[in-house]
């Protein structure tokens, strides 16, 4: 049975835990509900269930929409970079034809400026190359014809006022400006910006909107001969259209056929020389949909994971991603030849969606040969959690209504106003994820990134802290009971206090309630 805005899955997890004047409503000041079932304190509407979507935008002829173009040469997203410790640009999302590799589609896109430079609406917008400590200022005006916000994925940053706050509740023709702090030590790596105004997130993320984040200094934990190799960003996204050749905003399929893309192009073609190493930035930019990256011939070594320096680079021969996945890895050829970038066939579980084995790229292989570089062994060590004293235990149970298309945590709907942890800063908290549907649920944490220590009772050594955590899908045993599939983790709180979420990043069922409040306190608070 088709699933609509779904997506299930279980062959996953040990390799991916180890490898000016703005009209809008803002969420209040980060004050202690008093208890872990209290009220963020009074905001705005953001969240409501009765927002509705633009109107439908007038349909492509088939004529002039045209065909998908494969084959075409592979191209890095338009790059934005910081100065002086300061980038300040302006971001458009607006409902709009594009050009998505070779045919005219109405989509939901940034347009972006900076210094001066004017970069056109894409499917793919430009990446924001930062340093940490830079100060980024981010004036987002919203001409969608419904509600948006800007979420900084993987960020360690205030989740309060313009900084990485999404309650904000931007309405349509209205701007605001975000401004956000980095700290110094926010780890280098791949991050992502995208909206996160409920429950429209999915139908604005499938349409395009969304985009690449770096923030340098990754090269600096390398061998310094490798430190000046070519760096590629490859932003996965995918999309489908209807009849009116538009990116469906509603009953979007998940198990529908779909063309998945890289920066925008179907099936682009790479070039590298033999024995060249190059670092290359994988993101699942998508809003539903899982990857399965896979070259034969070749292998991943994987340095950095959500935006978190790996402490051992690992060799990996495949690379599971579920939305929201980052991955910096160091990609060095071999012989002369053609190999292929794919995603395998998936089955994503037993009422899960069903993927084919795609070509999402051709690397072709050629030219003069380069000596091979030294790959690393080490990165930076992780902060190990595993001795901490854990301050508190708390159990959150993962389930859904297939009927209905709700998705529950501990029993309960999204609401913007009910919390349903306090966690204090300055302390480890161990968090057990139950999940008791028969799919799987990748969770994705804001603000502070995790640790995990086990899965479904087998104990890991982790590798890095990671922000997006597959938490496997219940099973039966051999009494036909159902067991629940089980990930234990472990959050350090640090500095940052306010109302953030976690949530599971697929985004239909992040829109159908899956995900719910945390408001991290202060001692002084306490």
């Amino acid at each position: 049975m088709p699933k609509t805005s779904r997506i299930l899955g279980q062959r996953f997890l040990l390799a991916c835990l180890c490898s000016g004047s703005f009209s809008v409503a803002v969420a209040a000041s980060a004050q202690s509900p008093g208890s872990d079932q209290g009220q963020v304190p009074a905001h705005s509407q953001h969240g409501n269930a009765l927002a509705v979507a633009a109107k439908a935008p007038k349909p492509i002829p088939d004529i002039e929409s045209g065909r998908i173009k494969t084959g075409l040469p592979f191209k890095n997203p338009p790059m934005i970079s910081s100065r002086h410790g300061v980038l300040e640009m302006r971001l458009n999302a607006r409902a709009k034809p594009v050009t998505i590799s070779g045919k005219k589609v109405n989509a939901r896109v940034y347009s972006a400026s900076a210094f001066g430079k004017d970069y056109p609406y894409s499917f793919m917008p430009p990446t924001i190359v930062l340093d940490p400590g830079d100060n980024l200022k981010v004036n987002l005006t919203n001409w969608l014809g419904e509600p948006t916000n800007l979420h900084t994925h993987g960020f360690f940053i205030s989740p309060t006022g313009n900084q990485d706050n999404i309650f904000v509740d931007l309405t349509s023709s209205k701007s605001f400006l975000y401004n956000y702090f980095l700290p110094k030590d926010i780890l280098p790596g791949s991050y992502w910006y995208h909206p996160h105004y409920h429950p429209l997130v999915e139908e604005q993320v499938f349409g395009g909107l969304s985009g690449f984040i770096y923030i340098r200094g990754l090269e600096a934990f390398l061998p310094p001969d490798l430190r000046g190799v070519t760096q590629q960003f490859l932003g996965l996204k995918d999309f489908q259209v209807n009849r009116s050749n538009s990116i469906p905003s509603d009953n979007i399929n998940s198990d529908s056929p779909t063309n998945r893309t890289v920066n925008g192009l179907v099936q682009p073609v790479m070039t590298m020389r033999p024995g060249e190493t190059q670092l290359w930035h994988l993101g699942n930019l998508s809003a539903d949909i899982w990857y399965d990256m896979e070259m034969p011939g070749l292998t991943f070594s994987v340095i950095g994971v959500d935006g978190n320096p790996v402490d051992q680079v690992q060799e990996a021969t495949t690379l599971l991603m579920p939305p929201a996945k980052r991955f910096d890895v160091l990609v060095q050829t071999k012989n002369v030849g053609t190999y292929q970038l794919i995603t395998r066939e998936m089955n994503t579980g037993p009422d899960g969606d069903t993927y084919p084995r795609t070509l999402i790229a051709t690397l072709n292989v050629k030219g003069t040969a380069l000596s091979p570089l030294t790959l690393p062994k080490q990165m930076k060590p992780i902060e190990d959690l595993a001795n901490a004293t854990v301050s508190r235990r708390r159990i959150f149970e993962l389930s859904e209504n297939d009927t209905t298309n709700q998705f529950f945590i501990n029993e309960k709907e999204f609401n913007a106003n009910q919390v349903d942890a306090t966690p204090v800063t300055g302390t480890v908290e161990e968090w057990v994820f139950r999940n008791r549907s028969e799919e799987l649920h990748p969770i994705h944490m804001h603000v502070n990134d995790a640790q995990v220590m086990s899965v479904n009772g087998v104990p890991q050594q982790a590798n890095s802290w990671l922000d997006t955590i597959p938490i496997p899908y219940a099973t039966q045993n051999d009494a036909g009971v159902s067991v629940p599939g089980e990930v234990v983790m472990r959050l350090k709180f640090r500095d940052f206090i306010g109302p953030y979420v976690f949530h599971c990043h697929i985004l239909a069922h992040e829109d159908n309630g899956m995900m719910t409040v945390i408001n991290v306190t202060s001692p002084d608070s306490e």
